[in-house]
Protein backbone atom coordinates (compact mmCIF):
# COMPACT_ATOMS: atom_id res chain seq x y z
CA UNK A 1 0.00 0.00 0.00
CA UNK A 2 1.56 3.96 -0.94
CA UNK A 3 0.28 6.92 0.76
CA UNK A 4 0.56 9.96 -1.75
CA UNK A 5 0.46 13.34 -0.74
CA UNK A 6 -1.78 15.68 -3.51
CA UNK A 7 -1.55 19.04 -4.10
CA UNK A 8 -5.32 20.55 -2.35
CA UNK A 9 -6.63 21.65 -6.18
CA UNK A 10 -5.41 18.24 -7.45
CA UNK A 11 -7.45 16.32 -4.39
CA UNK A 12 -10.46 18.30 -5.15
CA UNK A 13 -10.28 17.57 -8.77
CA UNK A 14 -9.99 13.97 -8.33
CA UNK A 15 -13.08 13.93 -5.98
CA UNK A 16 -15.01 15.95 -8.24
CA UNK A 17 -14.42 12.99 -10.97
CA UNK A 18 -14.29 9.88 -8.67
CA UNK A 19 -18.31 11.35 -7.83
CA UNK A 20 -19.03 12.19 -11.27
CA UNK A 21 -17.87 8.83 -12.22
CA UNK A 22 -19.79 6.80 -9.51
CA UNK A 23 -16.56 5.86 -8.30
CA UNK A 24 -14.40 6.22 -5.10
CA UNK A 25 -11.23 8.61 -5.25
CA UNK A 26 -9.20 5.61 -4.56
CA UNK A 27 -10.94 3.84 -7.36
CA UNK A 28 -9.96 6.36 -9.96
CA UNK A 29 -6.50 6.91 -8.76
CA UNK A 30 -5.45 3.46 -8.86
CA UNK A 31 -7.40 3.34 -12.50
CA UNK A 32 -4.70 6.53 -13.39
CA UNK A 33 -2.22 4.78 -12.13
CA UNK A 34 -2.64 1.40 -14.06
CA UNK A 35 -3.51 3.54 -16.77
CA UNK A 36 -0.29 5.47 -16.48
CA UNK A 37 2.04 1.80 -16.26
CA UNK A 38 0.20 0.71 -19.48
CA UNK A 39 1.19 3.72 -21.22
CA UNK A 40 4.61 2.78 -19.86
CA UNK A 41 5.18 -0.63 -20.97
CA UNK A 42 3.61 0.19 -24.07
CA UNK A 43 6.37 2.78 -24.96
CA UNK A 44 8.87 0.55 -24.00
CA UNK A 45 7.39 -2.53 -26.30
CA UNK A 46 7.27 0.28 -28.98
CA UNK A 47 11.05 1.50 -28.05
CA UNK A 48 12.00 -2.14 -28.44
CA UNK A 49 10.62 -3.22 -31.61
CA UNK A 50 12.12 0.17 -33.23
CA UNK A 51 15.46 -0.80 -32.33
CA UNK A 52 14.67 -3.77 -33.93
CA UNK A 53 12.91 -2.60 -37.07
CA UNK A 54 14.56 -4.54 -40.22
CA UNK A 55 13.25 -2.12 -42.45
CA UNK A 56 11.58 -5.11 -44.58
CA UNK A 57 7.58 -3.67 -45.40
CA UNK A 58 5.00 -5.47 -46.63
CA UNK A 59 2.48 -4.01 -48.62
CA UNK A 60 -1.15 -4.13 -47.39
CA UNK A 61 -2.67 -5.80 -50.43
CA UNK A 62 -0.06 -8.80 -49.75
CA UNK A 63 -0.68 -8.62 -45.61
CA UNK A 64 -4.83 -9.17 -46.40
CA UNK A 65 -3.89 -12.02 -49.33
CA UNK A 66 -1.86 -13.57 -46.70
CA UNK A 67 -4.58 -13.33 -43.81
CA UNK A 68 -7.27 -14.47 -46.29
CA UNK A 69 -5.10 -17.78 -47.71
CA UNK A 70 -4.71 -18.66 -44.00
CA UNK A 71 -8.18 -18.20 -42.83
CA UNK A 72 -9.21 -20.14 -45.80
CA UNK A 73 -6.65 -22.68 -44.91
CA UNK A 74 -7.90 -22.83 -41.44
CA UNK A 75 -11.93 -23.41 -42.73
CA UNK A 76 -10.49 -26.32 -44.86
CA UNK A 77 -8.76 -28.22 -41.96
CA UNK A 78 -11.49 -27.83 -39.57
CA UNK A 79 -13.77 -30.69 -39.30
CA UNK A 80 -17.49 -29.41 -40.49
CA UNK A 81 -19.76 -28.55 -37.55
CA UNK A 82 -22.54 -31.49 -36.91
Amino acid sequence: MITVKLPQKTETLLAEMAKASGRTSDQVAVDAILGAIEDWQDARIADERIGSDDGVRVPLEDMIRSLELREAEERTSKPAAE
